[in-house]
């Protein structure tokens, strides 16, 4: 057999390469060995899958956050109760009267109230930064406010319905007996039918004195101003924690 023969033997591509030793590159079903992972793959960046974000959801936490802040009202209402100074009271002939000159429970009612609110602001922040990462943003932050305007609503119309009640008992009450005012909320004008009525005659000026919230602003404040801090120390641009930096 010539060279040439010898040569177009080796070449034919039934000859296995195995035979001489030489391994076989598998193929890349990817179509490249070095390509980059996925954004969605799992354990990316040695974090877990990032949750689809959509704003449906985002609107869902926020509506659910409002609600459990609202309902969180009723003993907000009762701890304001227990914790303001109430002002004593004597029915006389024709009327009652005040056992104190200038008693200072009427300011104290307005104070308590203030005060619950920012702590009880504060804590809501905090807790829906650290315990809602997945949902943070503008629209967890307007279910934040909400909720804590809620808050104070139901603890303000509480406290004005114990209010009436002792007006209401005042009135059926001897002579001599005394009785003790409970705490209400004086620095507050909020008739939402007033303001609507005033707007559709195109009054815009007796429709925001007929919105003034007062003290029952108190958290809504304290709640945004916690978690606009919280935003701004955040590393992550999206300011979820399972997000790259």
């Amino acid at each position: 057999m010539t060279d040439d023969a010898e040569r177009t033997v080796n070449l034919r591509p039934d000859d296995s390469a195995g035979r001489e030793g030489a391994a076989v590159a598998p193929a890349d079903p990817a179509g490249s060995q070095g390509a980059a992972p996925r954004e969605g793959d799992a354990h990316v960046y040695g974090r877990r899958t990032r949750s689809e974000r959509t704003i449906g959801r985002d609107l869902l936490a926020a509506g659910f956050l409002a609600v459990v802040l609202t309902a969180i009202g009723v003993p907000a209402a009762m701890l304001w109760q227990v914790a303001t100074p109430r002002v004593e009271f004597v029915v006389v002939e024709g009327g009652w009267a005040s056992v104190e000159t200038y008693p200072s429970g009427y300011v104290e009612g307005d104070l308590v109230f203030a005060g619950i609110g920012l702590v009880l602001g504060i804590l809501a922040a905090a807790f829906t930064w650290a315990a809602m990462r997945e949902r943070r943003g503008p629209l967890l932050l307007l279910g934040l406010v909400i909720g804590s305007i809620g808050c104070q609503v139901v603890a303000w119309k509480i406290g004005a319905k114990e209010w009436q009640h002792f007006w209401d008992s005042v009135e059926h009450a001897p002579v001599g007996a005394h009785m003790w005012r409970p705490p209400s909320v004086l620095f507050v004008e909020l008739d939402p039918a007033a303001a609507w009525a005033a707007l559709k005659v195109g009054n815009l000026t007796t429709a925001l004195d007929s919105l003034q919230l007062g003290a029952l602003a108190v958290m809504a404040l304290a709640a945004t101003f916690t978690y606009t801090v919280c935003a701004g120390w955040s590393r992550r641009p999206s300011l979820r924690t399972d997000a790259p930096e």
